[in-house]
């Protein structure tokens, strides 16, 4: 049998592995709720496994790892141990208490969450038109995925594409939450003992002498430092540690992460779901450690980083070892592919089409039946879309389709995260307050992007930074004005 029909083998393995978890999951669909949050009957081991799963995906285990080669240790602290404490503290804040308010209006996404919160129906429209800024990340998944398997697979591009696109959009499309947290938690299993093949396959590096340091040092001493002036994104202790800790914790306020709070039944399931939640998370984030190890045992010319994590592959590991990694590489990104899809497709019949159709006077009968309808229309619609971004991202990369999608994920996550942190700790916050908030967090993030302000504005982390920033200090001073006394009217 040739390395490709091999890696063919265990391909269609996966595929039917997690064809049979999807399987089980859409027998499960009853309801648009169900569609949407799963039946929350679901055990908080594999929800968890599930969170761990969405918030690591194709950047971790695909695309960040060719930064990290690219730059070297200052990669590694910044996306391996900044943003992972970061997360760690995000969810430990606000989970409880974004499942509590939640619950209480039985809220099924995000924009929902805030809109009930602040009691506003524009809140609703404007952050559902926001959450687009996800596809940039879809584009980062199927450009990561496209490369791995047109590589072992020995597929043209565009093939590798279709598969990547069309196999989770179909199980999606049948089964929504339900079935996407079921498949979540089998990729999560694939991943973790994919994560140890990784993690272990430069072992000999980290524990032989001279030392992964000091052999990244031999290359270039930059490599081998906290800090590396040289890179694009790491060139400064304020990079490095404070905007990637910062985006750590903001991180978790996208509508496909944080709505897993949702699929709990009761709190009592929250710390069950967030420990196995960390402990899987600190395994995935270990994997970017593969970034050091390609800088050293792939020689010749530098590579593109998003070519780096194929081209290890190929000559790091055996046909069957080789085989198994990619299916947990395919695996990291299918599961949040499939968490992204749910979640956009969701909002778009619960935050668009259900209030639109509510202040016509539709029944809501009708409005529950067509929703689920037409969250599968707008995942065909969104198909194309990722497409044709996917394929420019790949003919014409920028650097790294990751500059991409944290451009457009940290414009969301900045623009929600005060409404959310706000919603939940500070009972006196007004609509107008959060409103100007998040309207204040996208006009820093993008302005500071594209208008090239400040020495750093080329890290998306750092305007970003600022942008949340911004947004606490515009909330927080609407408290101070919403607090002042009337003035008397004049005589």
């Amino acid at each position: 049998m040739t390395d490709v029909a091999i890696s063919w083998a265990f391909f269609l393995g996966y595929l039917a592995l997690v064809g049979t978890a999807a399987f089980v999951g859409i027998r499960r669909v009853k309801s648009f709720t169900s569609f949407s949050v799963g039946d929350r009957k679901t055990s908080p081991v594999w929800v968890g496994l599930a969170l761990a799963a969405n918030l690591t995906s194709a950047a971790t285990f695909v695309i960040n790892p060719g930064l990290i080669y690219l730059y070297g240790l200052s990669g590694m602290l910044g996306y391996a141990v900044a943003t992972p404490l970061g997360i760690l503290l995000g969810l430990t804040v606000l989970t409880k208490a974004f499942r509590r308010v939640g619950d209480r209006t039985a809220a099924l996404t995000v924009p929902q969450w805030i809109a009930d919160r602040y009691g506003s129906r524009s809140l609703r429209f404007f952050f559902a038109g926001l959450s687009l800024l996800q596809i940039t990340f879809l584009v980062l998944i199927v450009v990561g995925l496209t490369l791995v398997l047109s590589n072992v697979l020995a597929l043209p591009t565009l093939g590798a594409m279709a598969i990547v696109i069309v196999i989770p959009l179909i199980y999606v499309m049948l089964g929504g939450a339900s079935a996407h947290t079921l498949t979540n938690s089998v990729q999560a299993l694939i991943m973790i003992a994919v994560a140890l093949m990784l993690v272990g396959s430069g072992l000999d590096l980290l524990l032989g002498e001279p030392g992964l340091l000091a052999r990244l040092a031999e290359i270039s001493p930059v490599l081998a430092e906290p800090v590396n002036p040289e890179s694009l994104l790491f060139r400064s202790p304020f990079e490095v540690f404070v905007a990637n800790f910062v985006i750590g914790v903001a991180v978790i306020t996208q509508p496909h992460v944080m709505s897993k709070a949702l699929y709990l039944r009761d709190e009592r399931d929250v710390n069950v779901y967030l420990g196995v939640g960390f402990v899987a998370l600190t395994l995935f984030f270990s994997v970017l450690a593969i970034g050091l190890y390609a800088r050293v045992t792939l020689t010749g010319d530098l590579l593109p980083p998003d070519q780096v994590v194929p081209t290890y592959l190929v000559e790091q590991f055996g046909p069957v070892a080789r085989s198994v990694v990619t299916v947990g590489l395919v695996a990291a990104g299918f599961s949040t592919l499939e968490g992204l899809l749910v979640a956009l497709s969701t909002i778009f019949a619960n935050d668009v089409y259900s209030p639109l159709a509510r202040s016509r006077g539709v029944a809501q009968e009708t409005i529950e039946r067509k929703s689920i309808g037409l969250s599968k229309l707008f995942l065909l619609a969104l198909a194309p879309v990722v497409a044709l971004l996917s394929w420019g991202q790949i003919q014409s990369p920028d650097l790294s389709v990751a500059i991409l999608a944290q451009n457009g994920v940290y414009g969301l996550f900045a623009a929600t995260f005060v409404p959310i942190l706000f919603g939940v700790f500070v009972p006196r916050v007004t609509t107008w307050g959060v409103s100007a908030a998040a309207v204040a967090a996208l006009v820093v993030h993008f302005g500071m992007y594209y208008g090239e302000i400040g020495p750093y504005w080329n890290n998306p982390a750092v305007p970003a930074t600022f942008a949340l920033l911004a947004a606490g200090a515009v909330a927080s001073l609407s408290l101070l004005v919403a607090r002042r006394p009337a003035e008397p009217a004049a005589a």
